[in-house]
């Protein structure tokens, strides 16, 4: 089965240019109006999205507001830490010389 292509090709042209001829009659508004509603609903369309990505940016500043402040607190909690670690440590240190001065003037053997 062969297929003659311009015959197909011319075809779907008449096809396509027949239906906007079509839509030109029968449109229920004019030209103009139809743009105008056309910027009209663009418009709306691009505020909401306008408005959309604020509220995404909003939520960004939000979600980075709170992981900086855990972030903070980590950090707080980790110095926390190694002071009480510091302490700890001063601690058995002092003990261990208590120990081996007390064991050095009272050896048991």
């Amino acid at each position: 089965m062969s297929r003659d292509w311009p015959t197909l090709i011319a075809g779907i042209a008449i096809g396509a240019s027949a239906g906007a001829a079509l839509g030109i009659l029968f449109a229920p508004q004019s030209g103009e109006d139809t743009r105008g509603d056309l910027a009209g609903a663009t418009k709306g369309r691009l505020k909401n999205v306008k408005s959309r990505l604020s509220d995404v940016g909003d939520r960004f500043s939000d979600v980075a507001d709170r992981v900086n402040t855990v972030v903070g607190t980590g950090k707080e909690f980790m110095r926390q830490v190694q002071d009480t670690a510091e302490l700890v440590k001063g601690h058995i240190k002092d003990l261990s010389r208590a120990t081996q001065s007390g064991y050095r003037s009272h050896p048991v053997l």
